[in-house]
């Protein structure tokens, strides 16, 4: 496993309150990175700040993907489809989890999309937006 060097979000965003564009850069870095493991068939299912390493150079990179699912690829007749892996257990941060995790049912790219929305939510609102 390659080491990153630099600080978890979550230490970052401890320290203190984020600039709107840092946060816009932070985003689509993370989105980016997202669609790369989307388009290999990878699904994150735990992104949260503490799996969020930032770099010296200002580059965000995404960590931990110990609980990732990937999807498979069926072949028919008619062509290809992406199946997501069965999940038999509840998997990931509670805070970050989409429903789709919560009710332990198949996820997706749009599982991954709903934790980023709740980290940028977090890095502009210095607070999750689901406490407790």
């Amino acid at each position: 496993m390659e080491y990153v060097d630099g600080e978890a979000l979550s230490q970052v965003l401890g320290r203190g309150k984020l600039a709107v564009s840092r946060v816009l850069e932070i985003g689509l870095q993370l989105a980016s990175g997202l669609a790369a493991a989307h388009a290999r068939g990878v699904i994150h299912r735990d992104l949260k700040p503490a799996n969020i390493q930032l770099t010296a150079d200002g580059t965000a990179k995404i960590l931990d993907f110990g609980i990732a699912s990937v999807k498979r690829t069926l072949t028919t007749q008619t062509g290809s489809t992406g199946h997501p892996d069965a999940i038999e257990a509840v998997a990931g941060t509670p805070g970050y989890m989409s429903p789709e995790q919560w009710q332990s049912r198949s996820v997706d790219e749009r599982s991954d999309i709903f934790s980023l929305g709740l980290v940028l939510f977090e890095m502009i609102e210095m607070m999750p937006p689901f406490p407790g």
